[in-house]
């Protein structure tokens, strides 16, 4: 069978340098490779290291390296008091002694023995300082199956070494997790020493976050404490009745945006430029399973529904609030006062700053 070539390819193939046959393309793509000669190094000099990581070893006594193709685990530093050194090699962390945690060592092992108790972990205490303590076997379940014949299946089990270190000072001990023994219920499977990292780093991030969450409770608990109520009955400039917050203006504008849209008022409208809130007042609702299941009693305030307006002035120290009803005219001391005594309330139940 012979082909037609037209003569108008063969001459745009020549042009380019392009041939038709296969032997004379594998010639043009065969390229010539020069040995480069060694760097030769002037006398009294010493060659530098050949790095040997790039070498590329023959197949037969290419080595074998264990992967574990999981993400790292790293030990989380959630309290606030609480950090990492660099280049730490053990599963380990330091925490500060700071206002809330008091002696920073008695504060630790209360929190170590009490997340075994929660966890219902066996912690058991091995010297008589309580700085080891060595927990009893930890399972880890996983979910199989499928849809109505899902199950919880043991997997494996581990046992660690809680240890705390303290510096001499005593303001900062450490907290350092070590796996005792594991175990997997397969007996075929097998733990490899990155595997072994991880769980002793998952260990210890879940007694981090046992410190962090007692730490939490306790700046909450005494940042109530120590917020004050300093809203009061008084006079405003012209001597009418009204209310003084210890707050700048600009709080109590916020903070009464927050009152109002959690108690029953609608801001129709606002005047930032004079400071001015344009309300409607209506008693909150109260449903019968809200009567039923209603952990704290409903707050009403002494108003009648219907429309208001709040005009906040600077003071001299801190802000006036001056109410007033729909057409503009201020309340009375006795309106002032009944409402004050109910807003008290409201701003200790909502935690506004007032």
């Amino acid at each position: 069978m012979q082909y037609w070539i037209p003569a108008s390819l063969v001459a745009s193939l020549v042009i380019s340098g392009c041939s038709l046959f296969p032997e004379d393309v594998a010639e043009q793509n065969t390229v010539e490779v020069k040995p480069v000669a060694e760097l030769k190094v002037p006398d009294g000099l010493t060659a530098a290291k050949k790095p040997a990581q790039y070498d590329i070893p023959p197949a037969p006594n290419a080595p074998v390296t264990e992967v574990e193709l999981k993400s790292p685990m790293q030990v989380l530093a959630l309290a606030t008091n609480s950090r990492v050194e660099e280049e730490e090699k053990e599963a380990r962390i330091w925490f500060e002694r700071s206002e809330f945690t008091g002696e920073l060592l008695p504060y630790l092992q209360k929190n170590v023995l009490d997340f075994g108790q929660e966890k219902q972990i066996e912690m058991t205490q091995k010297d008589q300082q309580g700085l080891i303590f060595e927990t009893g076997w930890i399972s880890r379940f996983e979910e199989e199956g499928f849809w109505l014949w899902k199950d919880m299946v043991e997997k494996e089990q581990s046992r660690f070494l809680v240890v705390l270190e303290p510096k001499p000072h005593g303001r900062t001990v450490g907290l350092r997790v070590q796996l005792l023994e594991h175990r997997f219920i397969d007996n075929t499977a097998k733990l490899s020493a990155i595997a072994q990292k991880r769980e002793e780093v998952y260990f210890l991030n879940r007694l981090v976050d046992k410190v962090a969450t007692v730490e939490l409770a306790q700046i909450k608990l005494k940042k109530a404490q120590s917020r004050q109520i300093t809203l009061t009955t008084g006079f405003d400039e012209q001597g009418n009745p009204a209310m003084i917050t210890g707050q700048t203006l600009d709080t109590a504008w916020a903070q009464l945006e927050l009152l109002f849209e959690q108690n029953g008022f609608v801001v129709n409208d606002l005047d930032r430029t004079k400071y001015s809130f344009f309300l409607t007042y209506s008693e909150p609702e109260t449903g019968f399973w809200d009567s039923l299941w209603g952990d704290e009693e409903t707050i009403v305030l002494p108003l009648t529904a219907g429309d208001y307006q709040v005009v906040l002035t600077k003071a001299e120290v801190g802000t006036i609030l001056s109410w007033r009803d729909g057409e503009g005219k201020v309340m009375s001391a006795e309106q002032v006062s009944a409402l004050h005594q109910a807003l008290v309330q409201l701003i200790k139940k909502d935690n506004i700053e007032l």
